[in-house]
């Protein structure tokens, strides 16, 4: 599968260079940065409320206590950076068919989620969140069986038991803050997330 050709908001916003820990506890895989003029979860950093993903994460995250503040500065501290499965920026009936073909683990551009890999290798918990991001983690770990359940049900969010390392939730944009809390509560107490 070919790749956009595009500019990647993960270059444009350098975040190898201005965000990435120096120890990466958790990598969190989503699924794509949205369509063209769609605000990136790195960009606006200090308008907390700007993108939805980010906005749920960080706050689940500090409400389970693994988040000193609710701020990507304490998202980097605590060893975490978020990527996406596709780095591209595709219009959501795009998306949309991918998120159908990934819910089989048939999405194509999630099968060449490659970018990935270095991340992964260094990362000591991967967590993939929604349909997409399960799909291209799945890819890259063989050993992970393909429950097609529906990722709002059980049996998630968990670690994969075959893939201790693979966190698998749904996706933080079209739930509450609440629901997004409670998620981050299950990942606090795996006892992987504050090692």
């Amino acid at each position: 599968m070919k790749c956009c050709k595009g500019n990647h908001p993960w270059d444009e916003h350098e975040v190898p260079v201005r965000w990435a820990p120096p120890v990466l506890h958790c990598l969190i895989v989503g699924e794509n940065p949205g369509d063209v003029g769609s605000r990136y979860f790195y960009s606006d950093p200090f308008d907390p409320d700007r993108v939805i993903v980010r906005k749920n994460l960080l706050a689940g995250l500090h409400s389970a206590g693994i988040l000193a503040t609710p701020t990507l500065d304490a998202f980097r501290s605590a060893g975490f950076i978020f990527d996406h499965a596709i780095r591209c920026r595709l219009p959501s009936e795009v998306i949309n068919r991918e998120r159908q073909l990934a819910m089989r683990y048939a999405s194509p551009r999630a099968a060449a989620a490659e970018h990935l890999r270095p991340l992964i290798d260094r990362a000591e918990t991967v967590w993939a969140m929604g349909y997409i991001a399960r799909n291209a983690v799945a890819n890259l770990f063989p050993e992970i069986a393909r429950i097609r359940n529906r990722i709002g049900g059980s049996p998630y969010p968990c670690h994969l038991p075959e893939a201790p390392k693979i966190f698998v939730s749904r996706y933080f944009t079209r739930i509450s803050e609440e629901v997004a809390s409670s998620i981050c509560e299950v990942f606090a107490a795996s006892g992987d997330a504050k090692k």
